[in-house]
């Protein structure tokens, strides 16, 4: 039996229970994505590289449609791609090589064209480190013209409970 994994998987369903509103016969639109930050992803102050947080963002948006049986790979796989159209971060504390942190994710409003997710990191002591969203646009793989949000994702979707 692994104890230290048992206990970071509880740790890690405590700390989005306490972050997420539950309701009975709706999904929950967010997930939380546990993220160890790795040396290499600091710069000479020992902190995060600005340009990491737009890859954290990406696990989290990546977690976040597993949650939903949705993957990228399908989606290209049938001729769908997701470029990131706009991205906004805005730092609000340092976070140091050794650290765990929590990405917050969530979906913005039912996609269209565009399908938007707003996040928030925290670190192991709660406190909000980082926040931002990224606004993707669905498109085709052949044509690189936009479409709409594929209907087998507005229909995994549609269960949603936003605030």
């Amino acid at each position: 039996m692994n104890l230290p994994l048992i206990f970071n998987y509880f740790f890690a369903i405590l700390h989005a229970c306490k972050m997420t509103k539950f309701k009975i016969d709706k999904m929950n639109n967010n997930s939380v994505s546990k993220i160890a930050v790795r040396y290499a992803e600091t710069d000479q102050m020992g902190v995060v590289h600005h340009s990491i947080y737009a890859q954290y963002f990406e696990i989290g948006r990546l977690d976040w449609l597993n949650q939903f049986h949705i993957h990228y790979h399908k989606m290209e796989q049938e001729g769908v791609m997701l470029p990131v159209y706009d991205l906004q971060i805005k730092y609000h504390r340092p976070i140091k090589f050794g650290e765990n942190i929590f990405v917050n994710t969530s979906l913005k409003k039912l996609p269209d064209v565009k399908i938007q997710f707003v996040y928030r990191i925290f670190n192991e002591d709660d406190q909000l480190v980082t926040s931002g969203s990224t606004t993707l646009v669905f498109v085709d793989a052949v044509t690189r013209k936009p479409i709409k949000c594929p209907s087998y994702i507005l229909e995994a979707f549609k269960r949603i409970e936003f605030d």
